[in-house]
C-alpha cells in the first residue's frame, strides 16, 4: 500500500518556487526579460539547466548558447515562463528511472514538447494567460511523482500488470486511494497555481470539454502519449483517453502543432 502519509511526504520534499525564480517569473509577467535575466544570473543551477534545454536539437540553433540574456530572447516570454516551471522538475528527477522504461533524456524531450506545442495552441487560441502557459508542466512533474511512489512496491506492481492487466493509474488508485488528477491537483497548490487551473486540467482529462482550450490540452497528451517511447516506458498507462474527436477537431489540431512560431 501507499498511504497517504507517504505521498504528503514526497510532495513536500519537492522545492517550492525560489526567491529568485518568483522574482524571474514577476519580471517575465511584466515582459521585462532584461530584469527577468539579470535575476535569473543568481541562479548557476538554473542558467546551467536553460543552456542544456535551449542547446537541444529540437530548437534547431548551430552553436551552443550559454547567456542567458541570448536564451530569454530566443526562447520569448510563454517558453521562458514554461520552462522556469520544468527547471523544479529537473531537481527532483530520479537519477534513474526503475519502475517506467523512461530517462532522464526522454523526460526531457517529453517537457520541451508539451511546452512548445502547448504555446502554439494557446497562441493559435488567441488566449494569453502565464498560468495557464505554465500549467503545461503540472503533468510531467506528476509522472515524476508517481515514478517515486512505486519505486518501494515495483515487483507488487509488476505482478499485478502481468497477471491482472491492470493500469498503473488503477494501481494508484487501489494502493493509495489517488488518481494521477489527485496527484496534478497537489501539485498544483505545492507551486501556488490558482484552483481554475486544476480544474482546467480536470476538465480536460473529463469525456466533455467545455471549453476549447481543456479540448485541445486532451488533444495535445492523447497525441504526445500515443510516440511509441511513451507507450513503450509504460507512462501512457495513466492517460485513457477515448478517441472521441471530431475529425475537423484533429485537422485543426495538427495545423496548429505543425505551424511556425
Amino acid at each position: 500500500m501507499i498511504t497517504k502519509n507517504e505521498i504528503d511526504r514526497y510532495l513536500d520534499s519537492i522545492p517550492s518556487v525560489s526567491k529568485t525564480i518568483k522574482s524571474t517569473l514577476l519580471y517575465l509577467d511584466k515582459s521585462d526579460m532584461i530584469k527577468a535575466a539579470n535575476v535569473a544570473k543568481e541562479d548557476r543551477a538554473f542558467i546551467e539547466y536553460m543552456s542544456k534545454i535551449v542547446n537541444k536539437p529540437i530548437f534547431g540553433f548551430r552553436n551552443d548558447i550559454k547567456n542567458i540574456n541570448q536564451i530569454f530572447g530566443i526562447l520569448g516570454l510563454a517558453r521562458t515562463r514554461g520552462l522556469v516551471y520544468s527547471y523544479y522538475l529537473h531537481l527532483i528527477l530520479p537519477k534513474e528511472w526503475e519502475v517506467f522504461r523512461f530517462s532522464n533524456k526522454k523526460f526531457q524531450d517529453l517537457q520541451v514538447n508539451l511546452i512548445i506545442e502547448w504555446e502554439k495552441i494557446l497562441s493559435a487560441l488567441g488566449i494569453k494567460n502565464s498560468d495557464l502557459e505554465q500549467s503545461i508542466t503540472l503533468i510531467p512533474a506528476s509522472l515524476i511523482v508517481c515514478e517515486m511512489l512505486f519505486r518501494d512496491i515495483k515487483d507488487t506492481i509488476s505482478i499485478l500488470r502481468k497477471r491482472n492487466h491492470i493500469s498503473y493509474d488503477e494501481i494508484l488508485y487501489r494502493m493509495s486511494g489517488y488518481s494521477l488528477l489527485d496527484i496534478v491537483g497537489q501539485i498544483a497548490k505545492k507551486w501556488g497555481f490558482d484552483d481554475a487551473i486544476f480544474l482546467f486540467i480536470k476538465e480536460a482529462f473529463s469525456n466533455s470539454c467545455v471549453r476549447e482550450e481543456s479540448l485541445y490540452l486532451r488533444l495535445l497528451l492523447s497525441y504526445e502519449m500515443s510516440k511509441p517511447y511513451i507507450i513503450n516506458s509504460g507512462l501512457n498507462d495513466f492517460f485513457d483517453f477515448k478517441l472521441d474527436f471530431t475529425e475537423d477537431e484533429i485537422i485543426k489540431f495538427k495545423k496548429i502543432i505543425d505551424m511556425e512560431k
